[in-house]
């Protein structure tokens, strides 16, 4: 690289060509400047780990989704409780995603968290997140898997701990979930929320195991 750099000495002008001084500071300073940034986005990057536990003294909220043709299942095992389509969750509390499929690929993507994940059949992957404010958003399939892959949305509701304990108890007056719903749910076709409950809260992992 060559530079050329004109000043003023003794009322002469004089010519600097290929100057080595000059060209170290050129190229010197914006590197600095990129060195530290890519440091801090290297450190935010492994900060905002999704795969990261929150916090590890709070036990977290345990949830299962698979995805199906075209609907999401969404299981919450401890509370024994199901629903399609729509999640409720409460704010502050560490929260622990689980998600599969029952059929082809598919991606869970909530632009209001950031968060895209593949659901995959056989595979088990999982994601950590925590909401700080009350709200709601929709997820959404991000990945074409067919023609009805435009319809496998879901509704997330994020609220106070005790409103969430509300909805789980309204939950637990409705039918129980049996072999003959599921048989019926996973046809292909779109249908709106709906909740139930259950005695096995090994559902998500026996749908693994068949795969």
């Amino acid at each position: 690289m060559i530079i050329i750099f004109i000043i003023k000495k003794n009322n002469q002008f004089l010519s600097l060509i290929d100057s080595k001084l000059i060209e170290f500071f050129v190229w010197f300073i914006p590197s600095i400047i990129i060195i530290i940034l890519s440091i801090y986005t290297i450190k935010s990057s492994f900060f905002l780990n999704p795969f990261k536990n929150i916090y590890y003294n709070i036990k977290p909220l345990y949830l299962e989704i698979i995805s199906m043709n075209w609907k999401w299942m969404i299981i919450y095992p401890l509370q024994k409780i199901l629903t399609f389509n729509e999640i409720l969750l409460p704010i502050l509390i560490p929260i622990k995603i689980f998600l599969s499929s029952n059929s082809i690929i598919n991606t869970i993507c909530i632009p209001k968290f950031g968060n895209q994940i593949y659901c995959m059949s056989n595979s088990k992957k999982f994601v950590n997140i925590l909401i700080l404010k009350h709200g709601f958003c929709h997820a959404i399939n991000s990945n074409y898997s067919g023609i009805g892959s435009i319809n496998l949305k879901i509704t997330i509701f994020a609220v106070i701990k005790k409103f969430f304990f509300y909805w789980i108890n309204n939950i637990k007056k409705s039918i129980y979930f049996n072999i003959k719903n599921y048989n019926y749910l996973i046809k292909k076709g779109y249908f709106y929320t709906k909740f139930f409950k259950i005695r096995n809260n090994k559902i998500y992992f026996l749908i693994l195991k068949k795969k």
